[in-house]
C-alpha cells in the first residue's frame, strides 16, 4: 500500500491526498512533523527533507508535483492530466501558478492562523493577515476570476490537477476562517464553493479538521479514511 508522508497541516499533501482518493486508491498517512522529528523511511523518500514524499513498495519519490503525475501514470482512471497538448500545458501552468504565486498570497493567513498557534505556541501576527489579504490576494484572485470567466474549471470541461492545485492551495483561506470576497470575485467563489463540495475534496477537508483539532497532532502512521 502507498505510504504518503506528511504533516497533516501541510497543504502541498493536499493535493496527492486528493488524488488517491478521486482514484479509490487505498494508502497510509505517515504525519512527518519537520517541527519536531523526521524518520529514515521519509529521509530516504525525500532527499531534500520536504514534504510530501511518497513510498510504493520500493519506489520513492518527492514534490507534490511529480507524486501527482506518479499516481495519474499508475491509476490512470479517471486521468486529471489532459490529453490535449495545449490543454496539457494550461493544466501544468494553473498547478504551477497555484504552488507558488497563489499558495505564496495566501501564506500568512494560514501560517499565521493555524501553525503559528499550534508550532508555536504565538498569538497570530493579525498585520501579515490583513497585508494577505488587502494586498497579496487581489491581483492572484483577479487572475484567476478572469480565467474562470464563469467556468467551474480552469481547464475545458474536466476537473484536472490544474483545479486540484487551486482548490488545495484555497483551503487555506477556509481553514484560517477568511472567505473570498464573493461580490468582487464572483466566478471564483461560486468554483471554490463548488468544489468544496466534491467528495474527495470534502473527504478531505473533513479529515484535515479532524486533524488540527487533536491533541497533539498524529504522530504515528495511519490509514486514510474515505467519506
Amino acid at each position: 500500500m502507498i505510504t504518503l508522508y506528511g504533516a497533516p497541516a501541510s497543504v502541498f499533501v493536499r493535493k496527492p491526498r486528493i488524488l488517491l482518493h478521486e482514484k479509490s486508491v487505498p494508502f497510509w498517512v505517515d504525519p512527518i512533523n519537520l517541527y519536531q522529528y523526521v524518520n529514515e523511511d521519509f529521509q530516504q523518500a525525500s532527499p531534500l527533507n520536504k514534504i510530501p514524499a511518497l513510498r510504493d513498495a520500493s519506489f520513492t519519490l518527492a514534490d507534490s508535483s511529480a507524486i501527482c503525475a506518479y499516481i495519474d501514470k499508475k491509476y490512470p482512471t479517471p486521468s486529471f492530466y489532459p490529453q490535449n497538448p495545449e490543454d496539457y500545458a494550461r493544466a501544468l501552468w494553473f498547478e504551477e501558478y497555484a504552488d507558488t504565486v497563489l499558495f505564496q498570497a495566501i501564506a500568512p493567513c494560514y501560517y499565521q492562523t493555524i501553525l503559528v498557534p499550534l508550532y508555536y505556541q504565538r498569538e497570530p501576527d493579525f498585520m501579515a493577515i490583513d497585508r494577505a489579504i488587502t494586498q497579496n490576494l487581489p491581483p492572484v484572485a483577479q487572475y484567476l476570476e478572469t480565467q474562470l470567466a464563469g467556468k467551474l474549471f480552469f481547464v475545458k470541461e474536466q476537473f484536472s490537477i490544474a483545479d486540484v492545485a487551486v482548490v488545495s492551495i484555497f483551503m487555506n483561506m477556509h481553514f484560517s476562517g477568511y472567505p473570498l470576497d464573493s461580490k468582487r470575485w464572483p466566478n471564483l467563489s461560486t468554483y471554490l464553493n463548488t468544489h468544496f463540495q466534491r467528495e474527495s475534496i470534502h473527504c478531505c477537508i473533513e479529515e484535515i479538521e479532524r486533524e488540527l483539532i487533536r491533541t497533539p497532532p498524529p504522530s504515528a502512521p495511519y490509514q486514510y479514511l474515505h467519506c
